[in-house]
Parts: structure tokens; C-alpha cells; sequence
């Protein structure tokens, strides 16, 4: 790998400020059930298909040092919500301004109508971006979170100052092989419910922090028991009919983060990391020691290290309006 960081190495820094009061966990709406406000913006200007409207995405907003702070867009992975990234936030918010997203059908996002597409998500943070008067931001995504990334730099690039792509790939496959994400959509509307998708429990934390933290796996279990099926379903609808964004990749003129745990099993750095690495070659490549697939939990310091790092690599385009 090109770059590791010791665990425990961030430790010695000095601790960075917290975000400002109205955000993290206890600002969320409470429960499932709830949308969050949503802002409807048309599309036109935004790549999202004339005359179509959307509604912006329910996000935690940490307003950062003031007005002109580069704004971060986080997003998260699969079964989660925003809340996945409540350590990270305040880890920014002392230099930026950081909107921490729900993606469709998760957190209090609302389950969309139609054919599941994560397209729709790529509307959503467009909108996002749209109503809160943010030209350009560092846009970075875990997992699935990656996956919409990667779609949005490769239909609007000018929004994304910077790409943040963790523990994710541009490829179709494993980890959401399109056969077994439709099987999933129907087990988790049946039976079983969100029992269904618990294995993301240990598939996205690594064994030494299962054994270590036992808190990161009752975090985790926690916030996919809070979800609604029919929103999970959808999710691994939209999954199912992803596409292979490699090209997005490839083609994005701005500076890139490919961000690992080194104990990933779901996406394998060496597999997966050395994937994008290969037609990314000038991207920043972060393997993270002793971390799982959510490295937003298990190592949020050095998350926010490698996210602050791609803020001053995108420079004043990371501003908004």
C-alpha cells in the first residue's frame, strides 16, 4: 500500500474542536418515521433531467469557522444513516463546514416512489447542494456512500471540489452482488425483517474492535434496527441495478482519497483499493491499520486526518457559494 497509519498515531495530536451546538445526534429527528425538511428544487441546472424536481436530502449541518469554510459532504454506508458519521463531524467542523447526509430511504430519509435507483440519491445531493446556496464541495462516500460519490463526480464534476471514495469500489459485485442485494430486498420485506442485514454488523467492523469495542457493535446493530424495511429494500433494489462507475473515476479532474481499513473483508484494500488505484494512479491511496470497512467508527481521527488533507488538496474550490 502506498500509505498506512498506525493506529493509536493520531493520539498524540492535539484534540480539534467540537461542532458547533444544533448538530450530531441530538439535533436528529427522532425515529424512523420522520422525513426531515425537505426542500424541492428543480433540476434543470443540475444534471438531473429537465423539468424534473427532487427533494433535497435530510442531513446534520455543522456550520464550520463561518460563512466562505469549504464544505464536506458525508456519505454513509449501507444499512446506516448520517449517524454513522457523528465521530468524524466534529473532527471537521473546525475548519469546514460539513453536511452529513441521510441517503434515500435511510435514517429520515423518505422511501422514493419508482424504480429504486441510486441516481435518485445523486438528485438528492445535488438539491442539497442547490438549497443551501453550496457551489462546489469535497464530496466523500463509505460503501455504499461511495457508490453514489462516484456517480455524482461523474455527472456534475463542477459540484465536487474533491472525492472522497472509502471502503467502496467502482465496480459491479461483491460486496453487493446484484443477485444476493434482490434476494436481501425480498428477505428483509418478509420474515426475517432487518434481522436480514445484521451480518453488516460484523461484516463492517473488524474482529479486534468486535472484541475491544463491543460499543462500535451495538452502535451499529442499533442503527440498523431503527431503520424501515420498506427503506432498506429499496436501498438493495438500488444497489442491484447499480452501474460500474469506473469511468467516473477516471475522468474526475479533481484531486482524489481512496481510504481503506486494512482489515476490510467486504472491500479488501489490496483488492478493491488497488482496483481504483490503478486507473486513479495520482489518487491520495489511505490504508488505515487495524480498521474494518466503517472506518468512520473505528477510526474517525484518521478519517478526518485524510478528509482534511483532500480539503487542502481541492483548495478554495471547496467553498460554497
Amino acid at each position: 500500500m502506498d500509505e498506512a497509519r498506525e493506529p493509536g498515531a493520531a493520539e498524540q495530536e492535539p484534540a480539534r474542536p467540537e461542532a458547533r451546538e444544533g448538530t450530531g445526534p441530538e439535533a436528529r429527528e427522532p425515529g424512523p418515521d420522520g422525513p426531515g425538511e425537505l426542500v424541492e428544487v428543480d433540476l434543470d441546472d443540475a444534471g438531473g433531467g429537465a423539468g424534473r424536481a427532487t427533494a433535497a436530502l435530510p442531513c446534520d449541518d455543522a456550520p464550520g469557522p463561518g460563512p466562505g469554510a469549504p464544505v464536506v459532504v458525508l456519505l454513509h454506508a449501507f444499512p446506516l444513516d448520517r449517524s454513522m458519521w457523528d465521530d468524524v463531524v466534529p473532527l471537521l467542523a473546525h475548519r469546514c463546514r460539513v453536511l452529513a447526509v441521510d441517503l434515500p430511504g435511510l435514517g429520515t430519509a423518505p422511501v422514493p416512489g419508482g424504480d429504486p435507483d441510486l441516481a435518485v440519491a445523486v438528485d438528492g445531493v445535488l438539491a442539497l447542494l442547490d438549497a443551501e446556496g453550496v457551489s462546489s464541495a469535497v464530496v466523500a462516500g463509505l460503501s455504499t456512500g461511495g457508490y453514489v460519490a462516484a456517480q455524482l463526480a461523474g455527472r456534475a464534476p463542477e459540484r465536487v471540489a474533491g472525492l472522497a471514495l472509502a471502503s467502496t469500489t467502482t465496480r459491479v459485485g461483491p460486496p453487493d452482488d446484484p443477485d444476493e442485494r434482490r434476494g436481501t430486498a425480498e428477505r428483509v420485506l418478509g420474515r426475517e425483517g432487518l434481522d436480514a442485514v445484521m451480518g453488516s454488523v460484523d461484516e463492517g467492523l473488524s474482529e479486534q474492535a468486535r472484541a475491544e469495542r463491543p460499543e462500535l457493535a451495538e452502535r451499529v446493530a442499533a442503527t440498523i434496527a431503527r431503520q424501515r424495511p420498506a427503506g432498506v429494500a429499496w436501498v438493495c433494489r438500488a444497489l442491484a441495478a447499480r452501474p460500474d462507475t469506473t469511468d467516473a473515476l477516471t475522468g474526475f479532474p479533481g484531486p482524489v482519497l481512496l481510504l481503506f481499513g486494512e482489515r476490510d473483508g467486504a472491500t479488501p484494500p489490496q483488492e478493491r483499493g488497488r482496483q481504483m488505484h490503478e486507473v486513479r494512479p495520482d489518487a491520495r491511496f489511505v490504508v488505515v491499520a487495524g480498521s474494518g470497512h466503517l472506518t468512520a467508527l473505528e477510526a474517525p481521527q484518521e478519517t478526518a486526518d485524510a478528509l482534511l488533507d483532500l480539503v487542502d488538496a481541492a483548495g478554495a474550490g471547496g467553498s460554497g457559494a
